[in-house]
C-alpha cells in the first residue's frame, strides 16, 4: 500500500494535496474549490487513488455510499489512515537531494558493457515514466517465452535493457509471483533453447517498500556478436520488438548499432 502511494505521489504535489483533504467529510467539488482546481481534474486523481485502494467511498452503517450535495464523499483506506503524510513524501525529498556524480573516463570504459542496476528511487521514476527503449515491464505470470523474446531483442541493441518482472504496462508495481530461484532456471533454459550464441542472463530482486519485483538485466550489445532468437535477429525500437531486415543484419555483423 505504501509502495502504491509513493509511486503515484512521486513528483506530484497536487495529488498529495488532494489526498490530504480526503477526510470523509468533503465532497469532490469542495476539495477542488479548496485547491483552486477544476472538479474534473480532482476527480481524475481521486479515481487513481481509489483504483490503488489508497482511498475509498465512505459508506453509512447500512453500506450505502454517502453523498454530499449529490457528489460522492471519500475517506482514506483503513490501512493508510494513520500513516504520516511525510512518509509518502520521502521519495520526493530523496530525489531532490540526489546529486549528480561525475564519472571518469576510466570508470565509463570499465562499465560500458554492463547494464547498471537502478536504485529504489530510480525504479520509481522509471515506473512513473513508463516503458522506453531500455525498460520493459512484464506483469507477474507472463509467459517465459515472451520474456525470452524481449531478451533476444535487447541483446542486439546498443544500450541493452532491463525487464521489470512484477510491473504492469501502466507502471503499477504489483509485485512478483516468483522468487529469483523460481524464475532463473526456467528463464535460463528458455534462453539456452531459443537464443544463439548462448548467453547467461542476470536476475536481481528489488524490494520497494515491502513489495518485491525482479529485474532481468541484459547487458549492452558488444558490437561483435549477432544474437538470433529462433533463427531470427531481433531488434528493439522504442518499446517494440522487430525482426531485423537483411540490411540491418549486415550492419550488425559489421559492428554498426541499429538501435
Amino acid at each position: 500500500m505504501i509502495t502504491r502511494g509513493r509511486f503515484i505521489f512521486t513528483n506530484a504535489p497536487g495529488r498529495i494535496a488532494i489526498f490530504k483533504l480526503v477526510n470523509g467529510r468533503l465532497d469532490t467539488k469542495e476539495i477542488a474549490n479548496k485547491l483552486h482546481r477544476t472538479p474534473s481534474n480532482v476527480l481524475h486523481d481521486i479515481k487513481k487513488m481509489a483504483d490503488l485502494e489508497l482511498i475509498e467511498l465512505k459508506r453509512d452503517a447500512n453500506g450505502n455510499v454517502m453523498k454530499k450535495n449529490g457528489r460522492n464523499v471519500y475517506e482514506k483506506s483503513p490501512l493508510v489512515q494513520h500513516v504520516p503524510l511525510s512518509y509518502f513524501q520521502n521519495t520526493i525529498t530523496a530525489q531532490k537531494s540526489v546529486k549528480k556524480v561525475k564519472i571518469s573516463k576510466k570508470s565509463k570504459s570499465s562499465f560500458k558493457n554492463q547494464i547498471r542496476l537502478p536504485n529504489e528511487n530510480e525504479i520509481l521514476d522509471i515506473c512513473k515514466d513508463l516503458e522506453t527503449q531500455v525498460y520493459e515491464f512484464k506483469t507477474a505470470g507472463t509467459d517465459i517465452r515472451k520474456i525470452t523474446k524481449e531478451i533476444g531483442a535487447f541483446l542486439n541493441t546498443s544500450q541493452g535493457g532491463i525487464i521489470f518482472y512484477g510491473v504492469e504496462d501502466d507502471g503499477t508495481i504489483v509485485g512478483t509471483d516468483k522468487k529469483v530461484s523460481e524464475l532463473d532456471q526456467p528463464l535460463q533454459n528458455s534462453v539456452r533453447n531459443t537464443i544463439s550464441p548462448s548467453v547467461s542472463i542476470k536476475i536481481k530482486k528489488e524490494t520497494l517498500f515491502g513489495t518485491d519485483i525482479l529485474l532481468i538485466l541484459i547487458d549492452p550489445w558488444d558490437k561483435r556478436t549477432v544474437y538470433y532468437y529462433e533463427k531470427r535477429a531481433l531488434i528493439r525500437h522504442g518499446t517494440n520488438v522487430f525482426t531485423a531486415t537483411p540490411e540491418e543484419i549486415k550492419k550488425l555483423h559489421k559492428g554498426i548499432p541499429i538501435a
